[in-house]
């Protein structure tokens, strides 16, 4: 039986399956029969591949189509400030073309991203809110973009010496944006081709330059045949964000099974729920 496994970073995910091989019989020749047999292609490990070769497959397409949903809790401490917290609620479907996600943030912040599989990628942001400097989203530290892995389709710069996270051997590349301000160096697992940790650079890092911002993977969870992240952490030089999905469901798309009907909320659907909710805090 096929084991799906699905890695989730907020609202984006790599789906993995499992490579199955079976040994083929072989005829019985006689000694006038010349037998030939095919050459099996030596297979690299992932540390041996190429810094190109292991990002494209770091970046490969699923093989096929799946949603994930998740909702939780977001925790932002700032030095010398009292801690607050607000709700996230993600929806996300992949397809082999592309992802597409919705994020709501705070109950009333919506934005809705997309990530494209073309030659180059392609990150959109359909709807924001109108002014990131003043969004809740952004004051917790959190950029739309990383919730569909957009930092990972940047341009190449170089690979770094091979580090760990946590138990995790890494793989680490530096890769740059649109902008000569916009730097990421990525740990990436070197097993299992999902980023665990990076780190924002306003300009070419050196070694030991620090980082305007940090991410890393905090816990995954299985759920059914699928593993989800349940805790993302964020850093900055005097803050630190903890998002927590407390629930946390995930499937496969098919003809018979179809992506849940409330995987993306509508304007309406978004107001309703905040709505239950003042209810339910105001008893």
């Amino acid at each position: 039986m096929k084991q799906h496994i699905l890695i989730q970073v907020l609202c984006m995910a790599v789906l993995l399956l499992p490579l199955f091989s079976a040994d083929a019989g072989g005829e019985k020749t006689s000694p006038s029969t010349v037998k030939t047999e095919a050459v099996k292609p030596e297979v690299k490990k992932n540390s041996e591949l190429t810094s190109e070769e292991f990002l494209t497959l770091v970046r490969r397409a699923p093989a096929g189509e799946s949603w994930a949903k998740m909702e939780g809790t977001a925790t932002h401490r700032r030095s010398g400030a009292k801690a607050i917290n607000d709700t996230i609620r993600i929806g996300i479907r992949f397809t082999p073309k592309r992802v597409i996600a919705q994020l709501i943030f705070a109950g009333k912040e919506t934005y809705e991203l997309g990530q494209t599989f073309a030659t180059p990628p392609v990150f959109t942001q359909e709807r924001s809110v109108q002014d990131m400097s003043k969004s809740r989203l952004a004051l917790y530290g959190i950029e739309p973009s990383d919730l569909t892995l957009g930092f990972l389709y940047r341009q190449f710069v170089r690979e770094e010496k091979s580090d760990s996270f946590k138990t995790f051997p890494c793989r680490v590349f530096l890769l740059k944006g649109d902008s000569e301000k916009d730097y990421v160096r990525v740990w990436i697992s070197t097993d299992y081709c999902f980023p665990l940790k990076a780190h924002w650079f306003t300009k070419l890092p050196e070694e030991k330059d620090k980082p305007i911002r940090e991410m890393e993977l905090g816990g995954v969870k299985k759920e059914k045949d699928f593993y989800l992240i349940s805790e993302l952490l964020l850093f900055g030089p005097d803050w630190r964000t903890r998002v927590e999905f407390e629930t946390r469901e995930a499937g496969l798309i098919s003809e018979e099974k179809k992506a849940p009907s409330d995987l993306f909320l509508s304007e309406e659907e978004i107001s309703a729920v905040q709505a239950d909710k003042k209810v339910s805090e105001s008893k």
